[in-house]
C-alpha cells in the first residue's frame, strides 16, 4: 500500500513541474515576441511628414544651388475662401454665333431697304410725271414695305439673341457677346478661360479686380474679374463672380478653381517668394533653415494668402524671424528628402 502511495506521489510532482515549466516558456515566448514587434512598431510610426529634415553639408549645398534669405516684410490681408470652376463655353459660343447670324441678317435687310426705299422714291416721282406708271410705283411702294418689315424682324431676331445672352450670362458678359467685342472674341477662340469663382458659405468680401487663382492642383494664374454671375453653384449657397485666366495649355473646361478674396483690413506679413515654393501631394510647401546642415519641411498653411506669380503671403504674427527660407533649390531638397525615404534601414538587413 505504501508503494503505490508513494508512486502516486511522485507522478503528481512530475505532473505540477511539466506545468510550471510550460507555462514559464509560454511567457518567455510572449516576452520575447513582444521585444521583437517593439522595433517594427516604432519604426512604422516614423516622422510626419510636416516634420521631414533633410541633412545636407555645405558642399551639397553649394552643388544643389541651395540658398536661404529672411523672407521680406509686406502687407497681409485676411482671406476668404472661394471655390469654382472653370466653365464649359458651349452655350457662350452658341449665343456668340446666333447673334452674329442676327446681325448679318440684319446687315442684308438694311441694305435692302436702303435700295428699294431709293426706288420707291423715283417711283413716285415717274408717278408725278407719267400716270400711266401707277403699276410700277405700287410695286415699288409694296417692295420698300416689306424691305421694312424685314428690317423689323431681324432687329427683333438680334434682339431677342441680346436679351437671351444677357438672361444667362449677364450684361457684361452678354453683351459683349452680341457685339461680338475682343472679350467675346478671346473666350469663343480658347485665349482666355472663363471662371466661376464662389465665396465659401457665410463669408462676406468684395471681388477685386485681380486674384490669383489655383488650379489643377498647382498650376496658378492671375484672373481678371468680369461682373457678378448670374446664377449660384448649387453646392455653395452664396454669391458667385466670373473671371477669366489666360487660355494656358492646362486650363481645361471643368477643372476646379480655388482663390482667396482679400476680406479685412491690412496687417503685416511677410513675403514667401514662388521660387521657395514646392508642391507634394497636393498641397504647397517649403523650406526651412533649422542648422547649418539642416532644412525642414513645412506645410504652407491655409491662412497664406497666394500672390499671382505663386507666391505666398504669411501673417507676420505667425513666423519666427529668426528662420531663413529657402530661396532656391527647394526642389533639390525634396529629392534628397524623397531618396533619403527610399533607401533601406541597417536594421532591414
Amino acid at each position: 500500500m505504501q508503494s503505490v502511495r508513494g508512486v502516486a506521489l511522485l507522478a503528481f510532482v512530475l505532473i505540477v513541474g511539466y506545468f510550471l515549466v510550460s507555462k514559464s516558456q509560454i511567457s518567455d515566448s510572449k516576452v520575447a515576441l513582444d521585444a521583437n514587434d517593439e522595433p517594427k512598431a516604432a519604426k512604422a510610426a516614423g516622422p510626419k511628414p510636416d516634420e521631414a529634415i533633410v541633412k545636407l553639408d555645405s558642399e551639397a549645398q553649394e552643388k544643389g544651388g541651395i540658398e536661404t534669405a529672411a523672407p521680406r516684410e509686406i502687407a497681409y490681408q485676411g482671406q476668404a475662401r472661394a471655390y469654382g470652376v472653370i466653365l464649359p463655353l458651349d452655350r457662350l459660343t452658341g449665343l456668340y454665333n446666333n447673334a452674329l447670324t442676327a446681325t448679318l441678317q440684319l446687315k442684308s435687310a438694311e441694305i435692302k431697304l436702303e435700295a428699294s426705299k431709293t426706288a420707291n422714291a423715283r417711283a413716285q416721282n415717274l408717278l408725278k410725271l407719267f400716270p400711266s406708271s401707277a403699276s410700277q410705283a405700287e410695286l415699288a411702294d409694296a417692295t420698300y414695305k416689306m424691305d421694312a418689315a424685314a428690317v423689323e424682324a431681324a432687329q427683333a431676331q438680334l434682339e431677342a439673341a441680346r436679351n437671351a445672352a444677357i438672361q444667362e450670362w449677364g450684361p457684361v458678359l452678354g453683351q459683349a457677346i452680341v457685339e461680338r467685342s475682343e472679350l467675346a472674341e478671346q473666350l469663343v477662340r480658347h485665349k482666355i478661360r472663363l471662371i466661376q469663382l464662389t465665396l465659401q458659405p457665410g463669408a462676406v468680401a468684395e471681388a477685386p479686380e485681380k486674384i490669383s487663382v489655383t488650379f489643377g492642383g498647382s498650376s496658378t494664374a492671375e484672373a481678371d474679374f468680369i461682373s457678378e454671375a448670374t446664377q449660384a453653384d448649387p453646392k455653395i449657397p452664396n454669391v458667385s463672380f466670373f473671371y477669366t485666366i489666360p487660355g494656358a495649355p492646362g486650363a481645361l473646361a471643368g477643372l476646379t478653381v480655388a482663390a482667396m478674396f482679400p476680406n479685412g483690413e491690412a496687417k503685416p506679413g511677410i513675403d514667401i517668394p514662388p521660387s521657395a515654393v514646392i508642391w507634394q501631394a497636393g498641397r504647397p510647401w517649403m523650406y526651412v533653415q533649422a542648422g547649418s546642415d539642416k532644412f525642414e519641411r513645412r506645410a504652407i498653411s491655409e491662412e497664406a494668402a497666394p500672390t499671382a506669380g505663386g507666391g505666398y503671403v504669411l501673417p507676420a504674427a505667425s513666423w519666427p524671424h529668426d528662420k531663413l527660407v529657402v530661396i532656391a533649390g527647394a526642389q533639390t531638397l525634396l529629392s534628397e528628402e524623397s531618396k533619403n525615404q527610399m533607401q533601406p534601414d541597417e536594421g532591414d538587413n
